[in-house]
């Protein structure tokens, strides 16, 4: 049975209001390092020490996911194939070394200089005067490097045409499962390994620049035989071990990211702080997408230094800056997710930086809140629903966030970056729109001893 205090005066009891309100805002003002901290450690020596390496090793299989999901795309997806390979034939250095390559064939067939020759001692057996004969001698020279830039202008015209990026599109397309039989070690095909190359088949392209010249008049081009000539996609004398690499991944490519999932979970789950372990889970994932995307550019300088002579670098360089486009926007698209959850981590601690961060945040959110009411904009029962359930629904919109997320096929850094502020922006929405509940009447004593209820 609850019991008031009685007052002699009206005046009385206001004071011991007053007095008592006074007391419940210095309480609330009251730092927290004036309150015994809360902590949420555990015992046990051994659990810091088997969670640490837990996410040493979730560190160390993340670079190798990202890796294994590359490599599953390119070998089983021909469309994500077609996308990798499909912008060289539209990159200048690519079009120019493709071209230098038809010309040293087709002319290793057509000797020009020869056939120049024949034609001037031709016209010489036929008793040309004799200005005339040494004028046309001197003429051979220029006739031949005409001739050679009209080939030239052939090539170059077919390779920068719209037919050849169809016929690479198309020729790619064809030759993916040659290309796959060729990174499991198999040759044969339009697309071969040999030497510690991987090679795609030019002879469809020097066939139609052959067409090309003789329907333009230059018989002698009929000269040109079916050839096998190649360019060289990649090129390395360590080819052999990348495919037994490439293979083991491909076949890991599933449980990889499950294994590394796992693994944060048990450190997690383990840990003496769990929100600290987690702060170090994403810490640990971010730094090690960054010596991923380090470590490709590392290998850059040191691919092409390897590569022999007759190798254009500029192209080299294109190609294999397109065939690790996919491993850098995969690893950015981890980047962004590590670093988010690493921020959440950090915000949500007790005390420090988070927290004071924290508490700023709050009153933004509070300010808003306030500017919503004086513009007289009353959320009613959604807003009271929203601050009575808030943590069910930001679980929910994280949780809808997240499956969105791996929805996506092969998500960016970017489509990452715009899921973590949309959802963001959510969460904030919804916190300006949540209005807490009013406080039940307050019963306070009248003058005469009886109970009252506060106005």
């Amino acid at each position: 049975m609850a019991s008031f205090q009685t007052y002699d005066t009206p005046e009385a009891a206001a004071a011991e209001i007053e007095r008592l309100r006074a007391e419940l805002a210095r309480l609330q003002a009251a730092p927290h390092a004036a309150q015994p901290p809360a902590t949420t450690e555990r015992r046990g020596w051994w659990r810091p020490a088997v969670a640490g390496v837990l996410i040493l090793l979730a560190a160390i299989i993340a670079p190798l996911s990202v890796l294994a999901t590359w490599s599953n795309g390119q070998i089983q997806d021909t469309d994500r194939y077609l996308a990798t390979v499909a912008p060289l034939a539209n990159d200048p250095d690519v079009q120019a070394a493709i071209a230098a390559r038809m010309e040293q064939v087709i002319f290793s067939y057509l000797d020009v200089d020869a056939a120049v020759d024949e034609v001037v001692t031709a016209l010489e057996d036929r008793g040309l005067p004799e200005r005339a004969a040494t004028t046309l001698g001197a003429l051979s020279g220029p006739l031949s490097s005409g001739i050679r830039g009209f080939v030239g202008d052939r090539i170059v015209a077919v390779v920068q045409s719209d037919a050849f990026e169809q016929a690479w599109v198309e020729a790619n397309r064809t030759a993916h499962s040659e290309l796959v039989a060729a990174l499991n070690g198999d040759t044969g095909g339009a697309v071969v390994i040999d030497r510690g190359a991987v090679s795609v088949n030019l002879a469809t392209l020097i066939n139609t620049v052959k067409q090309q010249l003789v329907d333009a008049g230059f018989a002698i081009a009929e000269r040109i035989p079916e050839v096998e000539a190649s360019f060289a996609i990649v090129q390395s004398d360590d080819l052999a071990a990348a495919q037994n690499l490439l293979g083991v991944l491909d076949d890991l490519s599933i449980w990889l990211p499950v294994v590394g999932l796992a693994l944060l979970a048990a450190a997690v789950a383990i840990a003496r702080d769990r929100r600290r372990m987690v702060l170090a889970a994403g810490l640990a994932v971010a730094g090690s997408m960054l010596l991923l995307g380090a470590a490709l550019n590392v290998i850059r300088p040191f691919y092409l230094d390897a590569l022999p002579d007759s190798s254009s670098p500029e192209a080299a360089g294109a190609v294999y800056d397109q065939l690790v486009s996919f491993i850098r926007v995969a690893l950015r698209g981890v980047l962004v997710i590590a670093l988010t959850v690493t921020v959440v981590a950090w915000l949500s601690a007790a005390r420090g930086s988070g927290a004071t961060a924290r508490s700023a945040l709050s009153r933004g959110v509070g300010h808003l809140r306030t500017g919503r009411s004086r513009a007289g904009l009353d959320t009613g029962r959604l807003g009271v629903a929203l601050a009575t359930y808030r943590t069910p629904v930001r679980a929910a919109v994280v949780a809808v966030a997240a499956i969105l997320y791996l929805a996506q096929d092969h998500p960016t850094g970017g489509t990452a970056l715009t899921f973590v502020l949309v959802t963001a922006l959510l969460l904030l929405v919804l916190e300006v729109l949540a209005t807490r509940p009013e406080p039940a009447p307050v019963a306070t004593p009248t003058g005469d001893g009886s109970p009252g209820a506060r106005p």
